[in-house]
């Protein structure tokens, strides 16, 4: 939301673009509730009895499986909570072969995106330190080497690096192999040398929108796109293992059962960071609507103005105590970068601040939330 004030009068004025007239913070935002989104996790629902609840309405749930390893809270891009995975050990099971070992999400009710010919994938996610250029964070058959049938799994996919510091929409036709479809940027720490720091300094928004019958994909980076593929197939679908359909969340499923300890597997590929916002739509969404999931985490929400001295303002908006917030002003619409104004401001402190105008005949403000 972008206002403006001068010394005589306080008036809001309409936005000029998009993401200055963003709904924030608060709460998750984004395109208005619809019948085509099947899968939501905000995460801000208490998961910590092992339940992840499916906020779309659809009832599909995700679980924990592993008794002894969950995830926890964290601090989340709408100023509320995330999931957090973090490495709590190592594997052993596959010699000599050792991997970090982080937590799971098990979806087994896939109610309305089991099969897609139109979809649309998106969460944000923050990585944590690591080095692993084969970290899963959506996945339902890594067909290409480790299904028992690859045929059966064709048309599988799965969101990861595949060898790369950067994620990759990927899908496995029935030939068995690995076909990259779209990617993101490298927006890691360091991904080259000998220790490599694949972790990224902010949460970022990772989308991709699927149209199999005009063989299109685009992948969307924090809102804007980035990068279109071919998808090469007529559908995808929620392959899992041979056993049960389900889609791994935080790990590398390796057509393994959700369930732990009746076979090897999840035992790699395992996320390590802050996941929030996931979601999966059986539509293709437009660019604008891809826009606004970004930017509905942008700026705070009911910005107001108003004189608290002839010459100073107050500029309110309302907070969440788990987020902060960055006052930005500038004196014309263009021309000007935005300057901040005082400090970030806990909003566990305040939602308001106070600031002179002497002198100033005109000012437009902002509130931005911050990462």
């Amino acid at each position: 939301m972008l206002m403006r004030n001068s010394v005589k009068v306080s008036s809001v004025l309409l936005p000029f673009i998009l993401a200055l007239a963003a709904p924030s913070a608060g709460l998750a935002q984004g395109p208005p509730s619809d019948s085509s989104l099947k899968l939501h996790f905000d995460f801000d629902e208490a998961f910590s009895a092992g339940r992840v609840q499916d906020v779309s309405g659809n009832g599909n749930d995700g679980w924990q499986f592993n008794p002894t390893n969950w995830i926890t809270t964290g601090n989340g891009v709408f100023g509320t909570v995330a999931a957090q995975f973090t490495y709590v050990g190592f594997m052993y099971n596959d010699p000599p072969h050792v991997y970090p070992l982080s937590q799971y999400i098990g979806v087994t009710n896939l109610n309305g995106f089991a099969f897609l010919t139109n979809g649309t994938i998106s969460f944000w996610a923050k990585f944590d330190t690591n080095d692993d250029f084969g970290m899963f964070v959506l996945d339902n058959g890594y067909n290409g080497i480790y299904a028992e049938n690859p045929g059966l799994a064709s048309n599988s996919w799965s969101l990861c690096r595949v060898y790369h510091p950067y994620l990759s929409f990927v899908t496995y036709p029935a030939d068995g192999s690995v076909a990259p479809v779209v990617s993101w940027p490298d927006d890691t720490v360091q991904s080259g040398g000998y220790t490599p720091d694949l972790s990224t300094t902010h949460f970022h928004l990772y989308t991709v929108t699927i149209d199999c019958p005009n063989n299109l994909a685009i992948a969307y980076y924090d809102g804007l796109p980035y990068m279109a593929g071919s998808i090469g197939l007529p559908w995808i679908r929620i392959y899992g293992c041979a056993s049960i359909r389900w889609l791994c969340i935080g790990a590398m499923s390796h057509d393994g059962t959700p369930q732990w300890g009746d076979d090897q597997y999840p035992n790699a590929g395992f996320f390590v960071g802050r996941l929030d916002d996931l979601r999966i739509y059986n539509r293709t969404l437009a660019a604008a609507e891809v826009q606004a999931l970004y930017q509905g985490s942008t700026y705070a929400q009911n910005l107001a103005i108003r004189k608290s001295a002839p010459q100073s303002v107050q500029v309110r908006w309302d907070a969440n105590s788990n987020a902060a917030y960055q006052v930005e002003y500038r004196s014309n619409l263009t021309g000007t970068a935005w300057s901040p104004l005082q400090s970030a401001i806990p909003g566990s402190v305040t939602n308001s601040i106070i600031d002179s105008i002497l002198g100033q005949p005109t000012r437009f403000y902002r509130v931005r939330v911050l990462p």
